[in-house]
């Protein structure tokens, strides 16, 4: 009687116990962001965009008929456009993997022209397999390292001196043990393209190329990057010929976080060709050297780059403090150059910034004061490859930015 009793408990309760055990997925969607605020004042008339929020160095002096700078003027601004909202879907399993889903943006718009309209910043879908990783999407560019850049408050992570940059993209990433990434991706420029015609590197039938290898444990964050990208410009001259001139430009770039309770030190470098559409000094111009005049027909040449950056910052749970440094120098072109309007700061020598900060946080909002300096030096004559010969007196812009956020 016992065993017919347990028996029939058993069956009773099997159907409770599969539907436990076989529970159906469901989907997780969260919703977060941050609520940003700036107040900044600048000493400097200053190459800027999003109403002076994205900052990037000081302009070259301008004097007037009584040798005054007409550049030094004391300017004030004060923001909220960087607030950002983003939602993330996950808890579905795809093709034997973790899925993960977001969406992500702001309100900084597209340019100055569109500032304070949202615009999208990530979209992407994310699939994570025990060794490997799949991305297809708008997330940011292999060049923007998400574990070594800068943490200054200033809107733009570093930039020009650290690569900023989202694009469309398909990205695979292999982890032959727990400490090392092996990753590769293709990408179109999205909103972040180079300077020149927006549709070069479209033209060119081929995406920006990026391979990443990366190393990593509880001390150091370390990797290094490699990529190369093909534009073309034009595909009929100004003289209704059919042109096929392309242009070729590399990156290398190299960096290293070190983690420990005191204090996280970052350091960064890259050097390469046309890095305009990562938001830096650089870009591409003719070379007319080979030039077919009846045909307006030519081929390009590259200006060449070379910046880094580091930060040392405190790593306590309230109370914070940092100091950023970044310089970036015009290397000039391989060969002759004539401009095209088709770079950022061609004009430039190099550029500096020395960037102290503090910060309190309490709760889910932090209250920031930053002091960024930054230094311009122009040239004033350049030789044939676009390489200052003289350079003129240094201009510098403070910017005192006074900030807070509240994230959520």
């Amino acid at each position: 009687m016992k065993r017919f009793t347990f028996l029939f408990i058993l069956i009773f309760l099997m159907p409770y116990f599969i539907t436990a055990q076989d529970q159906p997925e469901k989907l997780s969607v969260n919703f977060s962001g941050y609520v940003g605020y700036s107040f900044y004042f600048d000493t400097y008339e200053s190459a800027t965009t999003r109403d002076g929020l994205v900052y990037l160095y000081p302009l070259a002096e301008n004097l007037d008929a009584n040798n005054d700078d007409l550049n030094k003027n004391f300017q004030s601004q004060m923001l909220s456009v960087e607030s950002r909202a983003r939602l993330t879907a996950s808890g579905i399993s795809a093709f034997g993997a973790k899925s993960k889903a977001v969406i992500e943006g702001d309100f900084l718009g597209t340019g100055q022209p569109s500032t304070r309209l949202f615009r999208l910043r990530h979209a992407f879908a994310q699939l994570d397999w025990e060794n490997s990783q799949l991305i297809v999407g708008q997330t940011w560019h292999p060049l923007f390292v998400t574990g070594c850049f800068p943490g200054v408050f200033s809107f733009g992570a570093g930039a020009p001196f650290n690569p900023l940059n989202r694009a469309p993209q398909i990205r695979f990433t292999y982890n032959p043990t727990a400490n090392l990434d092996l990753m590769g991706a293709l990408l179109m420029h999205g909103d972040f393209k180079s300077s020149g015609p927006a549709n070069a590197l479209q033209n060119s039938g081929l995406p920006d190329m990026q391979f990443q290898f990366r190393f990593h444990n509880d001390l150091v964050y370390t990797g290094f990057t490699a990529g190369y990208k093909v534009l073309q410009p034009r595909t009929v001259t100004d003289n209704g010929i059919k042109t096929d001139e392309t242009i070729g430009s590399y990156n290398f770039q190299a960096f290293a976080k070190f983690t420990t309770n005191p204090v996280i030190v970052k350091v960064q470098g890259i050097y390469g060709e046309n890095l305009s559409h990562l938001v830096m000094i650089g870009g591409y111009g003719a070379d007319m050297g080979d030039i077919v005049a009846a045909e307006d027909d030519y081929s390009y040449v590259n200006l060449k780059t070379f910046s880094m950056w580091s930060e040392v910052a405190t790593n306590f749970k309230k109370l914070n403090g940092a100091v950023f440094f970044g310089y970036s120098q015009n290397l000039g072109a391989s060969d002759d150059y004539v401009s095209l309007g088709y770079a950022r700061g061609e004009n430039l020598h190099s550029i500096t910034r020395i960037s102290p900060r503090v910060q309190y946080t309490s709760g889910k909002l932090t209250f920031i004061l930053e002091h960024m300096m930054t230094t311009a030096i122009y040239g004033e004559t350049f030789d044939t490859k676009q390489k200052a010969d003289t350079k003129a007196d240094p201009t510098i812009n403070h910017r005192i930015q006074l900030g807070a956020k509240y994230a959520f």
